[in-house]
């Protein structure tokens, strides 16, 4: 199955109003503005005002999901991680300004690729540096606007800022 599926499902787990909204990151998201790249699941954040909120959207998720597996919902036969928008202020950051675009037929919100960068930056694993500097060679971020958004959701020693000045 596809990533196609599984956006069906979260697109009508949204007209169900069982998720308010939500947004795509990682790199499936990373793959609208770059190269594709193989990935097996769909990380998503959902917008939520508290814990109990989350959890319980969580368990209504589960109730329409194929299965579970660990921490994710089968959804079209693919796992997805949903994460609260409350876990980091850049989650809500990422919902309020995400990027509509289309899926086949399928409308869906994804993560500014600015947005991308800094989560990336976060994680800084391998794949986040080969990921920032692929997007970075793709032209698709806004370094200025990567900039603004370090200036709000970076931490008290500038880490990520540290981080991203290493892309030149």
């Amino acid at each position: 199955m596809s990533f196609v599926d599984a956006i069906r499902t979260l697109n009508g787990l949204k007209r169900r109003r069982i998720v308010r909204d939500y947004v795509i990151i990682e790199a499936v998201a990373a793959t609208a503005y770059m190269e594709p790249v193989l990935t097996q699941d769909l990380d998503v954040v959902v917008l939520v005002d508290t814990d109990e909120e989350f959890w319980e959207t969580y368990r209504r998720v589960g109730e329409h999901a194929d299965g579970l597996d660990g921490m994710h919902h089968i959804l079209g036969a693919r796992p997805v991680q949903l994460f609260p928008s409350t876990m980091k202020p850049i989650y809500a950051d990422a919902i309020a300004r995400a990027h509509q675009t289309r899926v086949g037929n399928l409308r869906v919100k994804l993560a500014s690729p600015e947005h991308l960068v800094v989560l990336a930056l976060e994680a800084f694993r391998l794949k986040d540096k080969i990921r920032i500097g692929e997007m970075l060679r793709m032209e698709a971020v806004d370094r200025d606007a990567v900039q603004r958004l370090l200036e709000v959701f970076d931490d008290g020693e500038r880490t990520l800022t540290q981080r991203f000045q290493e892309f030149g």
